[in-house]
């Protein structure tokens, strides 16, 4: 009897654990996809509100993603419905350095300069937009860096970079942005 009783106990406390973990695994997959449609909305309003040179008008608009799969199907998922200034959009996923061709816009991955510098340096050869996410990469490395504050995603912004790159960014998304390096 003793047995069965204790059986039991741990049959109701497997099955309690493994929702538990079961819930937490689901809570996190979908604050992951939650971030990444925030940062699939932020990009295609960076490419919005961004003005490119005029050889660059013409043709798709190319969002290259590197080491965010959640991200990249989101953005497919947009380029079925939007457009960027009457420019199809196009996601191609890098997972090189050597694989980045020129693109618009290049979302980097990466929470130290030296994952994500070897792509940034790539895509630099063309009029592109650099995008990142970590500490400090928004000083030399990436024109807008998403940031998390509290519990909301905001991005920074360096205007020296865009100015590197002969892009012009509006002052709207500049005004928005949470810190600004001229």
């Amino acid at each position: 009897m003793y047995g069965i009783a204790v059986k039991y106990f741990l049959l109701v406390i497997s099955l309690i654990l493994g929702l538990a973990f079961s819930s937490v695994g689901q809570t996190s997959m979908n604050t992951m996809n939650t971030r990444a449609k925030f940062k699939a909305t932020y990009i295609v309003n960076f490419a919005k509100y961004t003005e490119w040179p005029a050889a660059y008008k013409q043709g798709d608009f190319i969002i290259g993603v590197v080491g965010d799969n959640d991200l990249a199907l989101n953005l497919e998922t947009a380029a079925k419905t939007k457009k960027i200034n009457s420019q199809a959009m196009i996601v191609k996923r890098f997972k090189s350095p050597d694989e980045v061709t020129k693109c618009h816009l290049i979302y980097v991955s990466g929470k130290s300069v030296s994952e994500v510098d070897p792509y940034i340096k790539k895509a630099k050869e063309y009029n592109c937009l650099t995008v990142t996410e970590g500490r400090g990469l928004i000083d030399r490395t990436s024109a807008i860096n998403f940031i998390v504050v509290g519990a909301a995603m905001k991005y920074e912004m360096n205007k020296s970079l865009f100015k590197q790159q002969d892009l012009i960014v509006s002052s709207t998304l500049e005004n928005l942005a949470t810190k600004v390096i001229n």
